[in-house]
């Protein structure tokens, strides 16, 4: 799951005036204005992202390098012969390993991009995870609700069938199975820019036995750049997994709302490890690659990509560990049966949730004045895909199930 952080605005104050910036840039010869460019988006780069001193910056070892390359080769070669669980040790290893806690390790630069690790812990059983995260009948963005707006599966090998085969296979124990697909992404606005993006990716999920244990690895890897990014926003605190999207392509910063982003490219390779079949503990290791960032010009830093990783990580972890998250097979009866409500009655829950989250916004001063100026329900709704009312209202419902601040209290689920 990826989510990147690559400015932070903690100082509107700047003695530059960006709209005559852009005009000067704009109004200069190709090699030029791409050095200024670089110039002006460094400045405001490092004033906008003041160092942590307290993080060092490591390399993983060339052997779990090794490990990673040759997971990401298992999705971009689809002719890679079937999975060997041995070559995965170093990584294993290292995510077992203690570390320092003031340390973010980065993997090597192969893909010509920044990178960064993080593990966490999560009291559940690897059976149970399989069978949330890999039902086709659940939304899997509900699991991940602070970095994905809505995951869609626009191709699976064999069939959506084999996402059934894999849970199996995780139940049984036996393995190694792999799933091989596509999926399309769109993720939450970013917390300091308030851009958000969609693009697509390749994806493979392989399950195996490992030593005395369990393993499931997700591996992804971005298609193409995605679309320019969009102006959305993070309303009120991140843990309240509440956003709002426009349309409007740019970036939502004061002065920087003209710049074209995009995420140029990413990897993912994130394993998930039950060390003990009888002990409900996983251990979850995730890297990512991710380039984002204007006119060509990468603004993506491994402290970012880490803050994105444990953003990740705190979000799914509560969801997971709730103990009002319904069974399993109860969420995706849920889900499955409401798949084919018509567009007008979803379009009609949508028109309410926002106007119950205006009513919301509206009470908070300090909020309502970021986003009055684009707050309009029928724009709102024009723009919307079927898949994004959809997700809207699946959100807000396993909000109203885990007690955690929903928008409304009638949904058509």
């Amino acid at each position: 799951m990826l989510s990147i952080g690559f400015l932070k605005a903690e100082n509107h104050n700047h003695s530059i005036d960006y709209l005559k910036m852009k005009r000067f840039i704009s109004a200069g010869q190709r090699p030029v204005k791409r050095s200024l460019l670089t110039i002006f988006f460094g400045m405001v780069f490092f004033m906008a992202c003041p160092a942590v001193a307290s993080d060092r910056v490591l390399g993983l070892s060339s052997d779990v390098n090794s490990a990673l390359h040759y997971l990401i080769d298992l999705v971009r070669q689809p002719d890679t012969p079937v999975f060997e669980a041995h070559h995965i040790d170093p990584f294993l290893d290292f995510i077992t390993s203690s570390k320092p806690k003031d340390v973010i390790y980065r993997a090597d630069d192969t893909f010509d991009a920044p990178s960064a690790y993080n593990d966490f812990s999560i009291d559940l059983d690897l059976k149970r995870l399989a069978d949330y995260t890999m039902d086709a009948n659940i939304p899997s963005f509900v699991f991940w609700p602070s970095s994905l707006r809505l995951t869609t599966w626009t191709s699976v090998h064999g069939g959506p069938e084999q996402l059934v085969r894999l849970r199996a296979a995780v139940s049984k124990f036996e393995g190694p199975f792999v799933l091989r697909g596509a999926e399309h992404i769109a993720i939450t606005p970013d917390q300091n820019t308030g851009t958000y993006f969609s693009y697509d990716i390749d994806k493979l999920i392989v399950f195996s036995p490992y030593k005395k244990g369990k393993v499931l690895i997700t591996i992804q890897s971005q298609q193409a750049p995605s679309a320019v990014g969009k102006k959305g926003w993070v309303l009120g605190e991140d843990e309240q997994w509440s956003y709002l999207y426009t349309s409007e392509k740019g970036i939502g910063l004061k002065g920087l709302g003209w710049a074209d982003t995009q995420m140029y490219d990413s990897f993912n390779v994130t394993v998930y490890y039950q060390a003990d079949p009888q002990t409900p503990k996983v251990t979850c290791g995730s890297v990512s690659w991710v380039k984002a960032g204007w006119a060509g010009i990468n603004m993506v830093k491994t402290k970012h990509i880490h803050r994105g990783l444990t953003r990740v990580a705190s979000a799914f972890t509560a969801v997971m560990e709730n103990p009002r998250l319904p069974e399993p097979s109860a969420l995706a009866k849920t889900f499955s049966k409401t798949e084919g409500l018509p567009t007008p009655t979803l379009r009609r829950y949508t028109s309410d949730y926002f106007d119950e989250l205006q009513r919301r916004l509206s009470a908070s001063e300090t909020v309502w004045k970021k986003v009055r100026h684009s707050f309009d329900t029928k724009n709102f709704l024009d723009q919307m895909t079927r898949d994004e009312m959809y997700a809207t209202l699946a959100l807000d419902y396993l909000k109203k199930v885990l007690n955690h601040n929903p928008v409304m209290e009638r949904h058509p689920f």
